[in-house]
């Protein structure tokens, strides 16, 4: 293994824009010769970062008396992505004193309830879209998760004038990744969408808008810090978009489950006959497993950085504060901690509860409520399974055209996003 004292032969940068969700296993089989989950150093910006993965790197990038956030992510990234200043970015109880609103928000159950009508709605008004023209998937969920959860975070206003707003904000996911036209619609996004939630904050602070308790919008508004300052517009606006943001990104799942299910159609007939029998699209058995398994096994977050707070020993390689530190996300979800991992089997997550898998981190791990694990999981899976359940009913078509997708781009997703047809 290559030791951090031992001078590197290249910037791992370059090759990892250029190679995408293939680099860290291709750059691990080229040191090791091996496909573990042992700790890799590489060279990131010119800096030394230990690209960690399996079970004891979920543990060691979550802990927080070794690890921290602040200053982490790329500043493009950061900046696009995120927002800057936003909760990503924050440790220790500056950290947890806004992740408790987050908890509140996004992870407690009353609020996950209340969002699953919403979305089965606008997902049964895609699917009357679906029969008058084929529609991609990906565009479709970008609107339907948009739409439910502008209004569930407390935002009312017509469909036309929602659909912008969560077209934005599923550009801003679109291109963060790359420093092209993509990244610059990023930032153009970003901007926009800033300033309209800062004046939506600010409406509810002035009273034209009267979103209810427990909302995310009144939550926000509402929100001080821990000097009982009231949170700036612009932040208060930034995390309110942190709520549904993260959902409308989960259209990206979506497409993948198109792909997913065409490819087995048996079990398109599974979820289907269990539609039928539940009388909904909401939070099927079968329907979320198949959801469970599309997160683990389809490329969406490539890594996540964090810094070293101090020195430490992990297997074998000394760390030293300041190094970089990076959890490798898709080689966790797909490593050899799983059982047939290069399989695709819904069936392994079914009566599962899928938090306490530490090595299954699509969007984050360890703890929801005291780390950065994103706690809007539960809203994401349901409004996943809902999605599959939709392109399981009878009638729907997927068309094969455009389900490739490139390893190499991030984020990716099926050329097309998943295109479908609906025949009455």
């Amino acid at each position: 293994m290559t030791s951090r004292a031992c001078p590197f032969p290249r910037d791992d940068i370059v090759p990892f824009l250029r190679e995408g969700y293939l680099f860290t296993g291709k750059r691990r089989r080229e040191v090791t010769h091996a496909d573990d989950d042992r700790p890799l150093w590489l060279r990131v910006m010119g800096k030394p970062a230990l690209l960690l993965r399996g079970a004891d790197g979920v543990r060691l990038f979550y802990d927080a008396s070794k690890v921290k956030r602040s200053g982490a992510m790329p500043a493009p990234i950061q900046g696009s992505l995120f927002g800057n200043g936003s909760v990503h970015s924050l440790d220790d109880e500056a950290h947890l004193h806004r992740k408790k609103t987050f908890v509140a928000v996004c992870y407690d159950d009353a609020q996950v309830e209340r969002i699953k009508p919403m979305i089965e709605a606008e997902v049964r008004e895609a699917m009357q879209r679906w029969a008058k023209h084929p529609e991609s998937v990906y565009d479709s969920m970008v609107i339907a998760y948009g739409r439910a959860s502008l209004r569930w975070a407390g935002i009312e206003g017509r469909d036309a004038d929602l659909d912008v707003q969560a077209t934005r904000l599923g550009e801003i996911v679109e291109g963060f990744a790359h420093p092209n036209l993509d990244h610059a619609k990023a930032w153009v996004n970003r901007r926009l969408t800033n300033r309209w939630c800062a004046q939506v904050i600010g409406e509810q602070r002035s009273g034209k808008r009267h979103a209810e308790p427990g909302t995310s919008l009144h939550a926000w508004a509402t929100f001080r810090e821990l000097d009982g300052t009231l949170l700036d517009e612009k932040t208060a606006g930034l995390e309110m978009q942190n709520t549904f943001r993260p959902h409308i990104a989960v259209a990206r799942f979506a497409a993948f489950a198109t792909k997913a299910l065409f490819e087995r159609p048996e079990w398109r007939e599974r979820i289907q006959a269990e539609t039928a029998e539940r009388g909904t699209l909401v939070d099927g058995p079968l329907a979320t497993a198949f959801a469970q398994e599309v997160r683990r096994y389809y490329p969406f977050v490539p890594v996540l950085p964090a810094f070293a707070r101090t020195d430490f020993e992990f297997e074998g390689e000394k760390v030293s504060e300041g190094d970089r530190l990076l959890i490798d996300i898709l080689n966790t979800n797909t490593g050899p901690s799983w059982e047939r991992a290069d399989e695709f089997d819904p069936e392994r997550f079914l009566g599962v509860d899928f938090e306490q898998i530490v090595t299954f981190i699509p969007q984050g791990g360890s703890d929801v409520e005291t780390t950065h694990r994103c706690p809007g999981e539960k809203i994401a899976v349901s409004s996943l399974a809902t999605t599959i359940a939709a392109l399981c009913e009878p009638g729907v078509e997927i068309l094969p055209d455009g389900l490739d997708f490139s390893w190499r781009e991030m984020p990716t997703r099926p050329t097309s996003g998943g295109l479908v047809t609906l025949h009455r």
